[in-house]
């Protein structure tokens, strides 16, 4: 996608032209034309000869008053800001791909962007993505001498004075510049399905984490609801279920997880999302695969359909399922724990007594709503 990068430059950039650039200053009658732009005649000998780069605004009303468009600029144009950072040769159109996409999601979640644009930190345990972000950077157009590297106890960190790649960056994929609270993801990414699919990318390679134990599933984590809503509305996109929780625990304000769970949700989200992540590629891959113990909530829905069909004691429904006795009493008492059912009728023979069980509303609403869209 073809972009304008003119509306994303602070004022006082400066923008210098290369030599094969259209003219805007005339070769005679200098003196007229500065009274015209209201700048001193030095100056403009100076701006015209290239000796001194243009400030933006003026450069932008010489593009009007020459009726110049642009497009005939392209290629042209060195940008940086007023002060510090290298002039970069970019614009005044750039094409935004995926890679624009992934990487401003792994600075939301896992790098910092300095309230002046000074300087984007980015820190991670893996190699790969730091290679990821260099790369980027560099095919930007930044020099070796603009980034550094250094090894902490928490991860690599990556330290990029990117000049004017910087407000270009955040003003046009909304990176979240400074303190970070609310970071968001633009709505022209959302409604994009394969920049969609690059932004979940991203935030999962940054905040994600995928867990063996117990059941398996993968998790976001942020403080942004509004990140995390925005992540949960992409998955719906992909129909992929996921589910968003509130942490209080010994914090002023929540933790926000999101989390995937279901077989058929982590496969789909690692056909559909590919993570980059080496270590959590890994562990997805683990996750996905047929494991001989059975995970937690493998028969809920089974169970719960064979007594909504009438089923409903232990002993049919262990028969109806093929499955032992011990798998049948321990998600009935889950159930009645989370009161999804209740015992409908004790019964008392001969031989012993059983229960009959029926759904409660509570139950007939968790049948419905099943962990998967592929139920």
């Amino acid at each position: 996608m073809e972009v304008c990068i003119m509306q994303c430059l602070p004022d006082k950039t400066k923008v210098r032209l290369d030599k094969n650039s259209p003219k805007l200053f005339p070769e005679e009658n200098l003196t007229e034309f500065s009274k015209t732009l209201c700048i001193n005649l030095k100056n403009a000998s100076r701006y015209r000869n290239g000796s001194r780069a243009l400030p933006l605004k003026l450069f932008e009303n010489l593009v009007k008053l020459n009726k110049r468009e642009l497009v005939e600029f392209q290629g042209k144009l060195s940008f940086k800001m007023e002060r510090g950072g290298n002039y970069l040769k970019i614009g005044p159109y750039i094409e935004i791909d995926e890679n624009w996409i992934y990487v401003s999601q792994l600075i939301n979640g896992d790098g910092h962007v300095h309230r002046k644009f000074w300087y984007i930190d980015f820190t991670n345990q893996d190699l790969t993505l730091i290679n990821y972000v260099y790369d980027f950077f560099k095919k930007c157009g930044l020099e070796s001498s603009c980034f550094n590297i250094n090894e902490k106890p928490d991860g690599t960190s990556l330290t990029i004075r990117p000049g004017i790649l910087a407000p270009i960056m955040c003003k046009l994929l909304e990176i979240s510049v400074g303190k970070k609270d609310e970071i968001s993801i633009p709505d022209w990414i959302i409604s994009n399905h394969e920049f969609s699919i690059a932004a979940l990318r991203g935030a999962f390679d940054a905040e994600g984490c995928v867990s063996l134990t117990a059941t398996r599933r993968i998790s976001i984590t942020s403080n942004s609801l509004k990140w995390i809503e925005q992540l949960h509305r992409i998955l719906e996109k992909c129909r992929i279920k996921s589910r968003i929780y509130k942490e209080y625990k010994n914090r002023e304000k929540p933790l926000h997880r999101l989390f995937i769970t279901h077989i058929e949700n982590l496969r789909r989200f690692r056909e559909i999302v590919k993570p980059l992540h080496s270590k959590r590629k890994l562990k997805l891959e683990e996750a996905c695969k047929e494991f001989d113990r059975d995970y937690d909530g493998k028969y809920h829905k089974a169970i719960l359909s064979a007594i909504s069909e009438g089923i409903n004691r232990k002993r049919d429904i262990q028969n109806y399922l093929k499955i032992s006795s011990v798998k049948v009493l321990n998600n009935l008492y889950w159930f009645k724990r989370h009161k999804l059912i209740y015992a409908k009728e004790k019964v008392i023979t001969n031989l012993g007594g059983f229960h009959t069980y029926d759904l409660t509303e509570n139950g007939k609403k968790f049948l419905q709503e099943s962990g998967s869209f592929f139920d």
